[in-house]
């Protein structure tokens, strides 16, 4: 299922409110599934990536790339993670994960 161009942009403009915001110092993680996503969203999250957990061949991941080029520019730092849901993170814990992500051995890797 490809995602719409009504939901890309409205990912953008949410991205772009949360850079605006610069506010909670949050991560918000979010899968394809873009349309269940946004409907969670809190504009006021910052520090905000797009994650998908696909197949790096399929049609969303690169509609997802294209996204993220777009604004990639704007952001001063995002950190791909990829989970298999939609989940709100506070950023402290997200950099703990990322830290035990480059550490961690294959199978002790969580999401």
């Amino acid at each position: 299922m490809a995602i719409s161009l009504e939901t890309q942009e409205k990912a953008k403009q949410i991205i772009l409110a949360g850079l605006r915001a610069q506010s909670h110092g949050s991560v918000l993680f979010c899968d394809a599934r873009a349309e269940v996503a946004l409907n969670a969203i809190d504009e006021e999250f910052l520090d905000i990536a797009v994650i998908y957990n696909g197949p790096r061949d399929d049609l969303n991941f690169r509609l997802l790339i294209s996204l993220y080029d777009e604004i990639e520019p704007q952001l001063s730092e995002v950190g791909v993670l990829q989970i298999p849901s939609v989940s709100y993170i506070p950023k402290v814990e997200y950099d703990r994960m990322l830290s035990k992500r480059e550490t961690a051995r294959p199978w002790d890797r969580q999401g």
